[in-house]
C-alpha cells in the first residue's frame, strides 16, 4: 500500500549521529511512512550501520561515490511514492509527533503547499535553545530575502504533486543554500507556506555542520536574492537591483557615490506596496530599513575614521 509520507534522508558520513537520526523517524507516532535513505558514497562504516536495519519502511538508495546533497535529495524526490514528502537531515532528531502533526495540519489545509515548524537547537555542550521561525505565508516569503530565517529545511513537509507538476528540483549550483533556492522556485510556482508554532525537531550543531564553512557566504546568498528581487520588486532596473543585492550582503561596502545612489534605490523599493506572491510588504520594508540603517552606520564610521586620520596628520 502507498505510504502517507515519504521521508527523504540523505546520508554522507556523520556516523556519530546517524543512528539517533534514523531511530527518531522509525519511532514516530505516525507509522505509515517510507524512509528513503540515500547513501551518498559514505563508505563501509556507514554502509554497515545502514545494513544493520531490518525495517520494511526503509528504502535504501546507494550512490557508488559522493555526488552531493542536491543529487541525493533529487533521487529522493524522484523515488518518493507518498503524497507528502518530509525532509530530514542525518544529524538531527525528529520529535515523536513530528510527522503526525504536520500531516494532520496539511490535510486540514488543502491549499497549503509547505509546512515547517519551530525547532530546538542542540549545542555541542548539551544546551538546548529554542529556535523560532515565522509562521505565516507572507512572513516566510518575505524572510526568504534574508535567506536564513524563513524556514528550517529539516522541518519541512510539502506536497509531492506540487513539485512534480512544476518540475522543481534541487539546483547543484548551490552547495549550501540549495534548500532556499528550492523554496524560491516554489514561491515562483505559486506555493503557500506555514510553520507550526511548536518545536518538532532537535537541530544539532557540531563541528561537521556544512554551514560552519563560510567560504562564498555572501556570493551564494546573493545568488538566492537575485532570484527573488525581480519577483518582489519588478519595477527596479537591473542596475538598481544590483545595488540592493550589495547592500544585503553581510560585508556590504560601497563608495560614497554609490551609497547615495543606493539610498535612492531604497526609496524607490519602499514605494512598492503591491504583494505579488503573497509576500508580507511590511516585513520587506522592515528588512530594507535595517539594510539602510546599516549602510548609514558604516558611512558615519568611515567619515569619523577619515576625520580622525586627517586630524592626526595636522
Amino acid at each position: 500500500m502507498q505510504p502517507r509520507v515519504s521521508v527523504i534522508f540523505p546520508v554522507f558520513q556523520r556516523e556519530e549521529f546517524l543512528r539517533e537520526a534514523i531511530d527518531s523517524i522509525l519511532a514516530q507516532t505516525l507509522q505509515d511512512f517510507e524512509l528513503i535513505v540515500i547513501d551518498d558514497g559514505s563508505g563501509p562504516t556507514v554502509a554497515k550501520l545502514l545494513d544493520a536495519y531490518n525495517d520494511p519502511r526503509i528504502r535504501l538508495i546507494r550512490f557508488p561515490l559522493n555526488l552531493g546533497v542536491n543529487a541525493a535529495r533529487n533521487a529522493g524526490l524522484t523515488s518518493a511514492t507518498a503524497p507528502y514528502i518530509a525532509l530530514m537531515d542525518s544529524d538531527d532528531v525528529a520529535l515523536p509527533d513530528r510527522l503526525a502533526k504536520q500531516l494532520a495540519w496539511m490535510e486540514s489545509k488543502p491549499d497549503l503547499t509547505v509546512c515547517g515548524s519551530c525547532a530546538v537547537k542542540l549545542l555541542r555542550d548539551g544546551r538546548r535553545l529554542p529556535m523560532a521561525y515565522p509562521l505565516t505565508d507572507g512572513l516566510i516569503k518575505a524572510r526568504l530575502l534574508l535567506v536564513d530565517s524563513a524556514i528550517l529545511n529539516p522541518t519541512a513537509m510539502f506536497r509531492a504533486d506540487f513539485v512534480r507538476r512544476h518540475r522543481i528540483f534541487y539546483d547543484a549550483n548551490f552547495l549550501r543554500d540549495h534548500d532556499h533556492a528550492f523554496y524560491v522556485s516554489m514561491v515562483k510556482a505559486g506555493a503557500t507556506f506555514q510553520s507550526l508554532d511548536e518545536p518538532l525537531l532537535l537541530y544539532r550543531r557540531h563541528a561537521q555542520n556544512s554551514t560552519n564553512d563560510e567560504t562564498g557566504f555572501d556570493e551564494e546568498k546573493t545568488a538566492i536574492r537575485s532570484r527573488l528581487l525581480p519577483l518582489y520588486f519588478p519595477e527596479l532596473t537591473g542596475a538598481e537591483g544590483q545595488l540592493l543585492l550589495v547592500l544585503l550582503q553581510r560585508r556590504a561596502s560601497l563608495p560614497l557615490r554609490d551609497a547615495r545612489r543606493a539610498i535612492g534605490v531604497f526609496e524607490k523599493a519602499m514605494r512598492e506596496t503591491r504583494s505579488f506572491y503573497g509576500e508580507d510588504r511590511s516585513e520587506l520594508r522592515r528588512i530594507l530599513e535595517g539594510m539602510v540603517r546599516s549602510l548609514i552606520g558604516s558611512l558615519r564610521g568611515a567619515v569619523q575614521e577619515s576625520s580622525t586620520s586627517s586630524a592626526a596628520l595636522l
